[in-house]
Parts: C-alpha cells; sequence; structure tokens
C-alpha cells in the first residue's frame, strides 16, 4: 500500500534498499518511478535520502555511473570507435573481426550542443534593434516613402 501524500515519516525503510536503489538507478530510474517500486511517496523516497546517507549516496552513484556510462558511449560514436562482431562462415565455423564505425554527425551535434550549448545551439537567437514599441516602424516608414514617390497609375514599359 502506498503511503498517504505528504507522509515523509514513513517508517518503511530497510538496509536493503541500498542495494535495489543503486541497481535502479543503473536502469536510470527516477525519483518517481523509485516511489513506485518501493510503494510510497516521492516524498518518501526524498525523506529517506536525507535520513539515510547510506541510501542518498547508492542513488547518486547508481545514477552517476549510468550516465557516465552513457556518456562514454556517445563520446565513442561521436569520435569513430571500432565494434567486435562475429560472422559465421559456409563450413559452420565463427570468426570474430573487428568493424570500424566513422563518427556519427549526429552524436558529435549532440555532443557539442550539451558540452557548449551557446555555441552550438540548433535555435539561433536574433535581436532587433529600433522602436521596441513598435518593432516593424522601420518597414512601414520604408513602405510609406515608397508609397509617396509612387505614381497613382501603373508605369508602361
Amino acid at each position: 500500500m502506498v503511503a498517504p501524500k505528504g507522509n515523509t515519516y514513513n517508517n518503511k525503510y530497510k538496509p536493503e534498499y541500498v542495494e535495489q536503489v543503486y541497481k535502479l538507478c543503473l536502469l536510470n530510474a527516477i525519483d518517481r518511478e523509485l516511489a513506485d517500486f518501493f510503494e510510497v511517496s516521492v516524498d518518501t523516497i526524498r525523506n529517506w535520502s536525507i535520513r539515510h546517507p547510506e541510501f542518498d549516496a547508492a542513488k547518486r552513484a547508481g545514477k552517476m555511473k549510468a550516465d557516465a556510462e552513457v556518456a562514454s558511449k556517445l563520446f565513442s560514436r561521436a569520435v569513430g570507435c571500432s565494434v567486435k562482431k562475429q560472422r559465421v562462415l559456409n563450413n559452420g565455423s565463427v570468426i570474430d573481426y573487428f568493424e570500424e564505425l566513422p563518427p556519427d554527425t549526429r552524436a558529435i551535434e549532440y555532443w557539442l550542443q550539451c558540452r557548449n550549448h551557446d555555441k552550438w545551439n540548433s535555435k539561433q537567437q536574433v535581436e532587433l534593434s529600433g522602436n521596441q514599441e513598435n518593432p516593424l516602424a522601420f518597414l512601414l516608414a520604408e513602405v510609406a516613402t515608397k508609397a509617396e514617390n509612387a505614381s497613382p497609375l501603373p508605369s508602361v514599359k
């Protein structure tokens, strides 16, 4: 049974949760998923992290190891890597070989956007200078000038 929302004094905590939370965080579990697994509220998970330093340390270590592993794999794809593969020959024997994978453009782009967001952001910021109350005033002025100089009749060339 799930503890009522806001019940931060849940006494369901057990020391064996330390190993479980570590493994769950290796699988990229977030606090909501941890709460569902332990059948408590998210507030209780946060409270356990405060009251039980070993629980918090395991949670952080699991998340950090998982993040580091993913970052390592992303970096490998960004710079290119070799992958061990197996092939079955016609005579039934299996041979191991390495295949070189070229750098992946999407991995490079993602890596650079995460590492240096200001320089590699795919969304460009454009600033307009001039009258802030009417940002299109320069266009209206140009149209008005052309209208004053224009003939009421179309020109024939």
